[in-house]
C-alpha cells in the first residue's frame, strides 16, 4: 500500500510539473508575441512620426515661402500696375482721344488737329499690320511644310 501511495504521488508529481511545464512553456510564447507586437507597433509608430515631421516641415517651408513672398510683394505689385496701364494704352487711339476729348482734356480744335494726326498714322498702322499679317501666314505656312 505505501508503494502503491508513492507511485500515485509521482504521477500526481509529474502530472503537476508537466502543467507548470506547460505553463512556464504558454509564458514564454506569450512574451515573445507580445515583444513581436511591440517591435511592430514600434515601427508603425516610427514611420507616422517620420511622415508627421516631414508634413510640419513642408507648412513650415510653405509658411515661410509665403511670408517671404507677401513681404517682397510690395515691389512687384507696381510693375504689375504699369503693365496694366500699358495695356490699357494699346487700346484704339480713336477711342483714347475720344475719351481724352468727352473728358475735357481738348478743346474743339486739339481734337481736330488730333484726329487727323491719328487718321494719317492710322493707314501707316493699317498698311503695316497687313504686312505682319502677310508675313505670320509664310511663317505658318513654312511650319506646317516641314
Amino acid at each position: 500500500m505505501v508503494a502503491h501511495r508513492i507511485s500515485s504521488m509521482g504521477r500526481l508529481g509529474t502530472l503537476v510539473l508537466k502543467g507548470l511545464g506547460l505553463l512556464v512553456l504558454a509564458f514564454i510564447v506569450l512574451s515573445v508575441l507580445a515583444t513581436i507586437v511591440g517591435i511592430a507597433i514600434n515601427v508603425v509608430m516610427a514611420i507616422v512620426s517620420i511622415v508627421v515631421s516631414l508634413a510640419v516641415l513642408g507648412l513650415v517651408v510653405v509658411g515661410i515661402a509665403w511670408l517671404f513672398s507677401a513681404l517682397t510683394a510690395g515691389d512687384d505689385s507696381t510693375a504689375e500696375y504699369d503693365t496694366f496701364d500699358r495695356v490699357e494704352d494699346n487700346r484704339d487711339p480713336k477711342a483714347r482721344l475720344q475719351e481724352r476729348y468727352v473728358a475735357g482734356e481738348l478743346t474743339d480744335a486739339e481734337f481736330e488737329r488730333e484726329l487727323d494726326r491719328v487718321m494719317q498714322s492710322g493707314d501707316a498702322i493699317d498698311r503695316s499690320e497687313h504686312s505682319d499679317v502677310t508675313r505670320s501666314r509664310d511663317v505658318e505656312r513654312d511650319r506646317s511644310r516641314r
